[in-house]
């Protein structure tokens, strides 16, 4: 059952400013919290192979940005991909007064809960849907894998590989809702990015790592809008799998290292209109650090 919990925060400083980076910081308050009720929950979540059944945002405020303010009210957004998971997750969150971020100290002011079954998402689905929009608060990015020449960091929010990785983690976690095997072939032959306003940015990862290429990830924010290619030639069961997919990114994420802050997505109110020609899709690169 995917399961997004937002966990309202204060610092206890009045002083109090984040660091920009995060991500590893919130990941250790959070498996704090779970290991101080239940050891083996905590262990089995860190030590996850592969596709983690947890996300995490970084610390931030109530329009989805990093705090910037003195004593800023702050968030956490949890994400619960198992079932099993969310009631010792919430219990674990509820017995922790406040949690250690980097070196700011937050005191927990409210707790808030949005849960839905795979079934609920699956039935619910729109076979009508041809167009998914999304806001991308944090980064979002790839990474080539053993055997794939290079180690190379893929900074693009690209349909296919999205929701290519929102199908595996569905499959993952889904247990007996399964997708229809043509919603794989839907992704692959008809799902293309319409618009997009990105800009590339780097994301903490490994704050111990001695080298700074392997300490970051280069992701990207922005906005981004998918949609099917002749959407008619994409039977009914493929498109209601992809909508539940598109309704799955809100509690996955979008995208590598979700556990560590990046890939965190929320459905933009605008979305592109069919029979409107696509806008040229802008990237922004940073300057060189």
């Amino acid at each position: 059952m995917p399961t997004r919990i937002v966990v309202s925060l204060v610092p206890t400083a009045a002083t109090a400013i984040p660091p920009p980076h995060t991500g590893p910081a919130v990941n250790a308050a959070f498996l704090k919290a779970v290991d101080a009720v239940d050891p083996a929950l905590a262990r089995t979540l860190h030590d996850s192979p592969r596709y983690k059944p947890f996300t995490l945002s970084p610390v931030l405020d109530e329009q989805g940005r990093a705090p910037s303010a003195p004593g800023q009210p702050a968030r956490i957004v949890v994400g619960l991909l198992v079932d099993a998971y969310a009631a010792p997750v919430l219990a674990a969150l509820h017995a922790a007064a406040g949690h250690q971020i980097a070196q700011t100290r937050y005191r927990t002011v409210d707790l808030s809960v949005h849960a839905v079954s795979y079934a609920e998402l699956a039935t619910g689905a729109d076979p009508t849907a041809t167009t998914w929009a999304y806001d991308l608060l944090t980064p979002v990015g790839f990474a080539t894998g053993r055997g794939d020449g290079a180690r190379r960091q893929r900074p693009w929010p690209d349909a296919e590989r999205v929701f290519g990785n929102l199908t595996h983690r569905w499959d993952a976690f889904a247990g007996e809702v399964a997708l229809p095997s043509s919603a794989t072939t839907a992704v692959a032959d008809h799902l293309e990015v319409v618009d997009a306003r990105l800009r590339m940015v780097t994301h903490l990862v490994e704050p111990h790592q001695r080298n700074p290429e392997h300490r970051f990830r280069r992701g990207t924010v922005g906005s981004v809008t998918y949609q099917l290619a002749e959407a008619a030639a994409v039977p009914g069961d493929a498109r209601r799998a992809i909508d539940a997919l598109a309704a799955f990114a809100t509690y996955a994420g979008f995208g590598d290292r979700t556990a560590m802050g990046m890939g965190h997505v929320r459905p933009s109110p605008t979305h592109h209109r069919d029979g409107d020609p696509p806008r040229q899709a802008q990237v922004s690169r940073p300057t060189a650090r």
